[in-house]
């Protein structure tokens, strides 16, 4: 089996960073994975709309499902997530909760009469849906009786066959350091004799504690277009303008024991941000084949998304007495920006709905296929660094099929509602990364609904797993933080016909 032994942290092009994630472009998973989106509607039914209609997630989903509308309608979705995550980091667990607001939907549809006997209406739609949300902290703590993450930077270090002078003298010269490395030779956390680098204190064991904090979404505005033929064809496309922000921040400290000489503690933080812009197509079809039945199915392109990496980091020590330290009491790195271009799988769906007798109530199942193994990287004039990526995503990274389902049962103006998610982990390897294969989202849901406004409530979970390193090692014995994220979220929609 091949199996990566790098880490990619940011900066694709750069290949040494002290911290960063067992998972290899990680990126790309955390912002393109399957998730539960849309209308408290669509949530409480499992995201199953291709073969349905008449719901604002159909111009994300598939665009056919806007001709169903017969009139105007507006409408917000406000959702609510809380987050406990559980991590444990050399056998010690440590919780942290967060429950962040967000926007999960908000959409207009204008509907019109068709032009001619066979179009019955001509509908129009603008739409935002809150594709992923990254908000999650977690911390840990742990008593490491073998090394440190100083142990990492003069691995770094002394691969790079600079001296303390060269490095000084470029440190001083721009007031930061170009890389990790030499940001801890000019903090304090390594020091040097006989041509070799060495860490600044190497008493045993160290308490080592750390805090991550990570924010942001994924978000698309889509402007679709529905047709409804005869009512019994119904044909769609949509234009979805992406925009992504996730923002990362690391604070992680080393304590040393009493009988350390040179330093009580050190700390290393850094800060990612990544920001980007991005379009994709998505056309559909909704075909009734009778009064019981519909069938649908729909194709995204991959989102072609322009993204900017920025990465800094931040090191320094307290040291027993001033002598304790090469040069300084802590130092930072030069903000490391780095622009490159995504390509997200591409997505088609295809299901069946079925409306239960005397209208009471309506099943929808699908399948959705996402090309993960498709992905793809491109830097500009760094053509065959791209390239070997691509090689690199196909051998990590394989294609899945995810299953939706949903059922709704009406009763007067009430609706109850229930859905199942289940998303396949893309990773080819997951087992290797401490990341868990697959994952359920369930949910639930209850509806009003009259002739001039409507209301949903829906409540869904899922649990999902990660790991993290806090540092590597080439020798591969460093530790990771291994975290559960428990995710339990409520939508409220609101909205009414115009």
């Amino acid at each position: 089996m091949k199996k990566l032994t790098f880490i990619l942290l940011t900066a694709w092009a750069s290949s040494a960073y002290a911290q960063g994630t067992d998972e290899p472009f990680f990126h790309l998973r955390k912002f393109y994975g399957a998730s539960n989106i849309g209308t408290g509607r669509s949530q409480a039914m499992g995201g199953a709309f291709t073969a349905l209609g008449g719901d604002q997630s159909n111009a994300y989903i598939n665009p056919a499902g806007i001709g169903f509308y017969n009139r105007s309608e507006f409408s917000g979705t406000l959702s609510f997530a809380g987050n406990s995550t559980k991590a444990n980091y050399i056998g010690t667990e440590t919780k942290t909760n967060r429950s962040p607001l967000d926007i999960g939907h908000m959409g207009v549809i204008f509907s019109r009469d068709g032009i001619g006997s066979r179009v019955k209406k001509s509908n129009f739609a603008i739409t935002y849906s809150n594709l992923n949300n990254f908000n999650n902290t977690y911390q840990f703590s742990g008593s490491n009786p073998d090394h440190s993450i100083s142990d990492s930077f003069s691995e770094l270090a002394n691969g790079s066959g600079l001296t303390p002078s060269q490095i000084k003298e470029d440190y001083d010269k721009y007031n930061n350091a170009p890389d990790g490395y030499s940001m801890a030779v000019m903090g304090g956390l390594l020091y040097y004799e006989n041509g070799k680098y060495f860490v600044n204190e190497d008493a045993l064991p160290i308490e080592q504690t750390g805090t991550v904090k990570e924010s942001g979404n994924l978000g698309q505005l889509s402007l679709a277009y529905g047709a409804n033929f005869d009512d019994k064809t119904y044909l769609g496309a949509s234009l979805g303008i992406q925009s992504l922000r996730f923002d990362r921040s690391t604070a992680y400290n080393e304590f040393f024991p009493s009988n350390a000489i040179h330093l009580r503690s050190q700390y290393y933080d850094n800060e990612l941000s990544i920001t980007g812009t991005g379009f994709n197509l998505t056309v559909g079809i909704i075909q009734r084949l009778n009064d019981q039945f519909n069938i649908g199915a729909s194709i995204s392109t991959p989102t072609f998304l322009w993204v900017r990496d920025s990465f800094i980091q931040y090191a320094g020590v307290n040291a027993v007495n001033p002598g304790s330290v090469m040069y300084y009491n802590n130092a930072q790195t030069a903000v490391d920006e780095f622009t490159y271009r995504i390509t997200s799988p591409l997505k088609a769906s295809a299901g069946v709905s079925a409306y239960l007798p005397k209208k009471v109530g309506v099943i929808s199942v699908e399948a959705e296929y996402r090309g993960y193994s498709r992905m793809g990287i491109k830097a500009k004039d760094a053509g065959t660094w791209s390239d070997a990526q691509d090689g690199l995503i196909q051998d990590e990274y394989k294609d899945v099929v995810n299953l939706k389902a949903g059922i709704e049962l009406r009763h007067g103006i009430g609706r109850l509602r229930g859905g199942f998610n289940y998303i396949q982990d893309p990773l080819r390897y997951a087992s290797d990364y401490n990341v868990k294969k697959n994952n359920i989202i369930s949910s639930i849901g209850l509806g009003i609904r009259n002739n001039t406004f409507f209301a949903d409530l829906t409540y869904s979970r899922s649990v999902n797993t990660g790991a993290y390193n806090p540092y590597v090692l080439d020798a591969g014995d460093h530790y990771s933080v291994t975290y559960k994220q428990t995710r339990g979220w409520v939508g409220i929609s609101i909205g009414t016909f115009l």
